[in-house]
């Protein structure tokens, strides 16, 4: 009995939050993702470098969303501000943030990628943090953490996630220096 059970102990162990050991279990942890369409397990075959973008992204908006809150004066700026940044804001997490987040078009993309992928499953490379399968869908392309620690992941969300995440990061950028200024006008408008 124990000796059935061990497979599936290690099974378990594999799918956890990190990242794969293989680009094969990180293909087949995306395509269970896909097949279940279930935006938790689509996390969890993401790529290292695509969920910090999503940490990044939840972090600069729930700080932007608190600087609105808390100088932004009443009134139709706030109100469009608050809603700009609320959902970073109220997500519990970055997983939260993203499967909120998800849309037709990031699953499509997968999608697609795999079914021109067929039966192929991505190579271990002999070095290097990338493994690709060239499709006719473009690029199925998986990458290894920098650190030892995490693993490989699907890497073909991160242009998005980059995308916003340098937009969370240019919108913080400009409430930090917005709120300095309602602060110097608040100061002379008591004077």
């Amino acid at each position: 009995m124990k000796l059935l059970l061990l497979p599936l102990l290690l099974l378990a162990a594999g799918c956890g939050d990190r990242g794969a050991r293989t680009p094969a279990e990180a293909h087949a942890r995306l395509a269970a993702a896909v097949a279940a369409r279930d935006a938790a397990l689509l996390w969890n075959a993401l790529d290292q470098d695509t969920r910090w973008s999503w940490m990044s992204i939840q972090r600069a908006w729930r700080e932007a969303f608190d600087i609105a809150q808390s100088v932004v004066p009443e009134g139709p700026e706030r109100t469009r501000l608050l809603a700009r940044f609320e959902p970073g804001a109220t997500s519990e997490n970055a997983e939260t943030l993203f499967r909120r987040m998800l849309t037709p078009e990031d699953w499509a993309s997968p999608v697609a990628l795999l079914a021109a992928a067929g039966q192929r499953v991505p190579a271990l490379p002999a070095a290097g943090e990338t493994s690709t399968i060239a499709t006719s869908a473009g690029p199925l392309v998986y990458r290894k953490a920098h650190n030892r620690y995490w693993g490989w992941g699907f890497s073909g969300l991160a242009a998005r996630a980059d995308q916003l995440k340098r937009t969370a990061s240019a919108d913080l950028e400009r409430m930090r220096n917005d709120a300095a200024d309602y602060e110097r006008a608040v100061t002379r408008g008591g004077k």
